[in-house]
């Protein structure tokens, strides 16, 4: 089902409640995101390692949960305080990525140069330009340390909608069930990157802090 490329894999195992066990990967770069799920338990959150996380200081001690819309949280257990490199990835011992027994699966992500970017940026009061260095077809954005809890996983693609004008962007959130809403959320799209409009909370609020992946 899933086709690897330079900046994409995944990788399966079954939990053993070990803290530092290390797993190999095939991604071929130091992994920026990650996506981990428990697949034996509907109990267990989907978690989400970013290295935009906490600013970029010790990212890997911080999480957040893809089904949710709650800000980071500090966790140094699920990753046992080690950063993911471009060969494996550690884990730590909590049930949620490594329960004894339990099935497990990781989806990891990287930059590639003119294919995928993943990032960070600040909110602002003004339209925010990212340089991403080619035309963004499909972009998730995340408000990464608000307390309000209520923000949401924003995904946006050019083949529902990626444009300016006040309803050219259609956005649908990972975290949630509803419809696409449309909306002025984006001012231009080019081919280097793209400039989200300034005033809406789930792309660009000031003193908000975001991050982002993007594909080409």
């Amino acid at each position: 089902m899933w086709k690897r490329h330079a900046g994409f894999d995944v990788v399966t195992w079954e939990g053993n409640s070990v803290a530092g066990r290390k797993l190999p990967h095939s991604l071929n770069k130091t992994v920026e995101m990650m996506w981990l799920k428990n697949r034996s338990s509907s109990s267990h959150n989907w978690m989400c390692y970013h290295k935009g996380l906490n600013g970029g200081t010790n990212p890997e001690d911080y999480r957040l949960r893809l089904n949710t819309t709650d800000a980071e949280g500090s966790n140094s257990n699920y990753l046992n305080s080690t950063a993911p490199t471009s060969t494996h990835i550690t884990l730590g011992s909590i049930n949620a990525i490594n329960a004894n027994g339990s099935n497990y699966i990781a989806m990891l992500f990287a930059s590639v140069a003119g294919i995928s970017k993943v990032g960070s940026y600040s909110g602002s009061s003004y339209d925010v330009t990212i340089n991403l260095g080619f035309t963004p077809r499909f972009m998730i954005v995340k408000a990464y340390n608000s307390a309000s809890g209520n923000q949401r996983w924003q995904v946006m693609d050019t083949l529902r909608g990626m444009a300016a004008g006040a309803t050219a962007t259609n956005r649908i959130y990972l975290d949630d069930t509803q419809a696409q809403q449309a909306g002025p959320y984006v001012t231009s799209v080019s081919s280097t990157g793209i400039t989200l409009k300034t005033g809406y909370t789930y792309s660009n609020t000031n003193n908000y802090e975001y991050i982002y992946y993007a594909h080409a």
